[in-house]
């Protein structure tokens, strides 16, 4: 059985059966040709599932209204799964007008020892080689960092970017994920300490202490 986690790449098995009961007629449809064309769902929260089921995602291409589709499938149909793609692997799906910027964002994370990974408009751009990206689209980032050590360099990078699309994303630290800017504006005091916390199968309310308690000690 593949090992997922929320925001993970996912192929069914070919003729895998999935739940659509929330989906339009005209959405299912959409979902069956994204899957004949061999691409991948986004792991989602299962928030209340069995054990044997996952819920999993896909944002239909346009830079119309988005279309989010939500599902759910047997585990035993994951065929595999992967992490979402790096940022550097990506650049060439922005237009030529913002790379040399997000080239640059994406080394000097590199540097600090961080991978930013890459969700949302962007990620669907790539998958389905059909523009998605808006003027207001935000460029959605996942770090992970099981330490602190270079949370605060990487905070202040992100807010401090002058980037051509509005940076947007999580910092995850093992199974909780927050906002980097709501987790930003509660480390320095502009915000509640408490911040809203998403796992694999659920979300919480939980001090900004809980995530790195030794970072907390020494703030």
């Amino acid at each position: 059985m593949v090992r997922l986690r929320r925001h993970d790449l996912v192929w069914l098995r070919a003729g895998a059966e999935v739940d659509l009961a929330a989906c339009s007629a005209a959405a299912a449809d959409d979902v069956l040709a994204w899957r004949k064309a061999g691409r991948p769902l986004v792991c989602a929260r299962s928030d209340d599932l069995p054990a044997d089921r996952v819920r999993l995602g896909l944002t239909l291409p346009g830079t119309g209204e988005r279309r989010r589709v939500s599902l759910v499938a047997a585990r035993a149909d994951l065929e595999r799964g992967t992490p979402l793609p790096q940022l550097a692997s990506l650049l060439d799906a922005l237009p030529a007008a913002y790379r040399s910027s997000l080239h640059a964002l994406a080394g000097q994370c590199t540097a600090l020892g961080v991978t930013p990974r890459v969700y949302g408009s962007l990620l669907w751009q790539s998958l389905s080689g059909e523009p998605c990206l808006r003027t207001d689209s935000d460029l959605d980032l996942l770090f992970d960092i099981e330490h602190s050590g270079a949370l605060h360099a990487l905070l202040t990078l992100l807010q401090t970017t002058d980037s051509p699309l509005r940076l947007d994303g999580e910092i995850r630290c093992g199974a909780q994920a927050v906002a980097w800017r709501e987790l930003a504006a509660a480390l320095d005091g502009r915000g509640p300490r408490r911040v809203l916390a998403k796992s694999d199968d659920g979300v919480a309310l939980i001090d900004v202490a809980a995530l790195w308690p030794a970072r907390s000690r020494a703030a």
